[in-house]
């Protein structure tokens, strides 16, 4: 009669090493990327059929619903907000803005606050919009 060798009995559970190795680079990843993402405040955007996208500026004015002002993601009053962009558009070459208005904000405004950037010494004031769509029309 033959006779076989016995099976050798292996490991009849996973190595969890490899998978905790990516969890933890998964964490680090999110936790790294998370520093640097700025804080927006609730904006519904209104929407245009020409709006074209373009390279973030430094310098975005926040106006929400509510008529809560920001300026690049932190609260400020409407009074302190022409001396602010004085001093970050003081010495730059391009002097351009980003105007996030919500679009149920009172429109008066709006255009209080481009007038107070204009003041402060602001080239150019893009108003970002939402792209429509083909169904919205």
């Amino acid at each position: 009669m033959l006779e076989f060798e016995k099976p050798l009995t292996k490991r009849k559970w996973l190595d969890l090493a490899p998978m905790i190795d990516v969890v933890f680079l998964l964490l680090i990843f999110f936790m790294l990327t998370s520093i640097y993402a700025k804080p927006m405040m609730p904006i519904k955007l209104p929407e245009s059929e020409t709006s074209v996208v373009q390279e973030e500026p430094e310098i975005t004015i926040g106006i929400s619903s509510d008529g809560s002002l920001s300026l690049n993601g932190q609260n400020i009053t409407i009074d302190q907000l022409r001396d602010e962009l004085s001093q970050r558009l003081l010495g730059r070459l391009e002097k351009n803005i980003r105007l996030t208005a919500d679009k149920r904000v009172y429109f008066g405004l709006v255009i209080n606050v481009m007038d107070i950037a204009k003041q402060a010494g602001a080239d150019n004031i893009a108003v970002v919009t939402e792209k429509k769509t083909p169904d919205e029309q």
